[in-house]
């Protein structure tokens, strides 16, 4: 009895890992850099001077807590450039924006045991009808000194 209790927590820990996706990803398409602080990180709409390409990175709103389309799309810019951040970037050149129906799994696991009887139950959900921005970039290096074309984030 015991064993069929341990086996439905281990099932039930696999569904879990199997229904959490990472919201961002990255592929190197250069070299990286040492990783350094997000916040000096600038978005970039349209191509600076020139710049190394370093990684294509993605990212995503899921999982985020964030509500609103405002609140959705901020969080994408943020994990963009956490992302780029991680390989030494200090900029996003942003190439695409949208949106996909969100696919967040939920698993539940219950036990409980009355007078030597032991249950357990495990259930599976999947939320329809909620969407998450996305967005995708090339994470680059701009020189400092170089003149920045048109980065979304504001001069100090």
């Amino acid at each position: 009895m015991k064993q069929t209790f341990y086996s439905g927590l281990v099932l039930s820990g696999i569904l879990l890992l199997a229904g959490c996706a990472s919201p961002t990803s990255s592929v190197l398409i250069g070299d990286a850099r040492p990783e350094i602080p997000v916040e000096q990180v600038k978005v970039y709409v349209e191509k600076p001077e020139s710049y190394e390409e370093i990684a294509l990175i993605e990212a995503t709103s899921d999982s985020s807590w964030s509500f609103g389309e405002q609140a959705k799309v901020e969080a994408v810019l943020q994990r963009l450039k956490e992302e780029a951040a991680k390989v030494g970037a200090n900029g996003v050149l942003l190439e695409k924006t949208g949106e996909k129906e969100g696919n967040s799994v939920y698993v539940g696991t219950g036990a409980g045991s009355y007078s030597g009887n032991v249950g357990f139950g495990v259930s599976v959900g999947k939320a329809f009808g909620l969407t998450d921005k996305t967005g995708e970039g090339i994470a680059i290096y701009v020189e400092p000194n170089e003149k920045d074309a048109d980065p979304v984030d504001k001069q100090e």
